[in-house]
């Protein structure tokens, strides 16, 4: 209330109004924060902090090239505010044009030399365009920012340190190895675990993987190594009984190696990407049952599965989805359409029955259990995936299963190639990018649905 009376006597005060879009910020009401910084910098055009709250809420709301305009402005007012160089970088991130970010990214740490953000950001980009060896270094900066933080192992504040050089290694020490980031990303980070497993034997060294839970069971059967089971609580020394624990105790754990500082290692150019088709290995009986009871239900048509949403807001998800009525060329192909989809769309999948006459079969026993090893089976009875990018394109390539991958031209790195290709699975996926100058999907779904055609999918349904 007293902002509000504040507000009321002094409409075009520049700080009232700052401080009245800090307070609309804070309670979710962004668009009201914007007008308030909006009407902040009318009055105070080099009001530092109110440009910056205002290129970051510009940059959250997608229009780019004003939110640049503005941090531009900031950054000339403050050079050395590296927050500002952060979100200046962060507007050409996946964004489809990493060359002119990686110069803006470069430019900023002349101001900021220090910061993990700038740094971050800046592996992102080098890796979009494929420069591998500085890219893999500047995005280990990832776990430097307050955005993603490492498992703690140990009671006291002190943690193994990461291991930077496999040569650091000597014999008997403990490399524990964590998962990170979403499923995708420890799917694809896995493609160079056996890699890691045999430079580290070879050195008389020991690995323990700290996986998501939910890849316990693929990651168990593809490699021969320790996994680290569900710890006990701090104030434990042993774990419950009738629990088994690999979790070494902290002061046998000599090094950190998050599962994506792998690429340091074994991808600093396009030669060390393996052609092969999979890695991980699954329950063969149990997805020829899949398969058998697929197949009984297909009639001889192609077993297809379709996967057209993907990510967060956090993630991009407005440049990973397609909606389903784009998919209608496709759809209307002679084939047995299997949805992939993670997240509930039976209504999606009901209103294009009514609709189309069309039918996407639903299996949530397999694409939302607990036990990822369900999705794994599934995708590996298939014949073919056709996805956004999300995590069953890693699910596809771990297991050598074709995929075609229909994106947009901006996209995160580890879909971005300089063909039509992409690096990590160059036997099986295919990728169809939707160009800058394509106004819808159209153009993208008629070569998706001939490729298909060209596959022996089938004709069009009549």
């Amino acid at each position: 209330m007293e902002i509000e009376a504040a507000l009321a006597a002094a409409p075009d005060d520049p700080n009232v109004c700052y401080v009245a879009g800090n307070v609309a910020l804070a309670g979710g009401d962004e668009h009201g924060a914007l007008s308030l910084y909006e009407r902040s910098i009318a009055a105070a055009p080099d009001f530092p902090a109110a440009l910056l709250n205002l290129g970051f809420i510009l940059r959250r709301h997608h229009r780019l090239e004003e939110a640049r305009e503005i941090l531009r402005r900031c950054g000339s007012l403050t050079p050395a505010d590296a927050t500002v160089w952060l979100n200046l970088t962060a507007t050409y991130v996946n964004e489809g044009d990493a060359a002119t970010g990686e110069a803006v990214a470069r430019e900023a740490l002349t101001f900021c030399p220090t910061s993990a953000d700038v740094r971050w950001n800046l592996g992102l980009l080098l890796l979009e365009q494929g420069k591998w060896q500085e890219g893999w270094r500047e995005y280990s900066h990832r776990f430097d920012t307050p955005v993603l933080q490492l498992p703690k192992y140990t009671r006291g504040p002190a943690q193994p340190p990461r291991l930077r050089s496999l040569d650091d290694l000597t014999p008997g020490q403990i490399v524990l190895c964590p998962g990170e980031q979403g499923l995708g990303d420890e799917i694809l980070f896995a493609g160079m675990f056996a890699e890691l497993l045999d430079a580290v034997r070879a050195r008389g060294a020991r690995v323990v993987l700290d996986c998501n839970p939910r890849l316990r069971a693929i990651f168990a059967r593809s490699f021969d190594v320790d996994l680290l089971d569900s710890p006990p609580s701090i104030e434990q020394d042993v774990a419950p009984p009738g629990i088994v624990t690999t979790r070494p105790p902290a002061e046998r754990a000599d090094w950190l190696l998050p599962l994506g500082d792998l690429g340091l290692f074994f991808r600093n150019s396009d030669t060390d990407f393996p052609s092969r088709a999979g890695y991980l290995t699954v329950d063969s009986a149990r997805v020829a049952k899949v398969r058998t009871r697929l197949q009984a239900r297909a009639g001889g048509r192609p077993l297809v599965g379709i996967a057209w949403t993907g990510g967060s807001v956090r993630t991009h998800a407005r440049y990973r989805h397609v909606p389903l009525g784009e998919w209608l060329p496709l759809l209307r192909k002679e084939a047995y359409f299997i949805s992939l989809e993670y997240r509930d769309r039976a209504d999606e999948i009901a209103t294009l029955l009514r609709d189309h006459d069309i039918e996407i079969v639903d299996l949530p026993e397999f694409t939302q259990a607990d036990d990822y090893d369900r999705t794994f089976e599934l995708v590996a009875a298939l014949d073919q995936v056709i996805t956004v990018p999300t995590s069953v394109l890693h699910v596809a390539g771990s297991l050598g299963v074709p995929c075609l991958v229909i994106m947009h031209h901006r996209a995160a790195w580890r879909e971005c190639s300089h063909n039509d290709r992409i690096p990590w699975y160059p036997r099986t996926h295919e990728r169809f990018v939707r160009r800058p100058t394509d106004a819808d999907w159209h153009r993208v779904m008629g070569l998706v649905a001939a490729r298909v055609q060209g596959l022996g999918v089938g004709t069009e349904c009549t």
